[in-house]
């Protein structure tokens, strides 16, 4: 079992609570396999009431993995750190 992902890095950051990944940030990192990946994809798609506010807090500390059902900064995992940076 992965080792559990704290994510919460702002107080205002308190909608995390309401994900439907609660508890599951593990399978979410940049370091879930594809199958992860896809998995956590389809549970933020079909059952997550605070996706916008996924996206936003994703694009805002620049995290790497999957967030609002989108791989963010896919690019950083390949080797290409000039790739995140946009």
């Amino acid at each position: 079992m992965r080792p559990m992902l704290t994510v919460i890095v702002d107080p205002a950051d308190r909608w995390m609570d309401r994900a439907a990944c609660s508890g599951q940030a593990g399978a979410y990192d940049e370091t879930a396999t594809r199958f992860e990946q896809r998995k956590a994809r389809e549970l933020c798609l079909t059952s997550c009431p605070v996706l916008n506010e996924c996206y936003e807090w994703a694009r805002r500390t620049r995290y790497t993995g999957t967030a609002a059902g989108i791989t963010f900064l896919d690019g950083r995992r390949r080797g290409h750190p000039d790739s995140a940076a946009s």
